[in-house]
């Protein structure tokens, strides 16, 4: 089952106050491991979501985020990202509010929406993705 931190479904605008409340479940909501380098796959894949539209929304507090993004190691920056926390950098909350986004990490990929942290395996399988050889 995939992990996600959820928004707590709260009116967009709380920010700190939010983050507050939630830092206690946000503390088993998952850690932060250690970044790869990216190798030519998670490359390539990042690329090839990004040619497809798929999008990742996230808020820059949840760790699944930052684990969601290290998987891809260097080639992170290269991944669709939609910051859905009124507080964070360049946010759009209120397109995340439109897609009904019900936690962090949440995929949307050919117009269907997936839940939590995915493996690059998953990514790449949902977005019909086939890696050279």
């Amino acid at each position: 089952m995939a992990r996600f931190c959820p928004t707590f479904n709260q009116p967009w605008g709380f920010g700190v106050g939010l983050l507050a409340i939630a830092s206690p479940i946000l503390v088993g909501c998952g850690g932060l491991g250690t970044g790869e380098a990216a190798s030519s796959y998670e490359q390539r894949l990042a690329e090839h979501l990004s040619q497809t539209n798929a999008v990742m929304y996230g808020a820059f507090w949840c760790p699944h985020c930052a684990s969601q993004k290290e998987l891809f190691g260097d080639a992170a920056s290269q991944v669709p990202y939609i910051e859905c926390d009124p507080e964070g950098e360049n946010a759009q909350p209120e397109l995340c509010q439109a897609k009904g986004i019900p936690g962090y990490p949440t995929w949307e990929i050919d117009g269907e929406f997936y839940t939590g942290t995915r493996s690059l395996e998953n990514l790449a399988e949902l977005s019909n993705f086939v890696a050279p050889e």
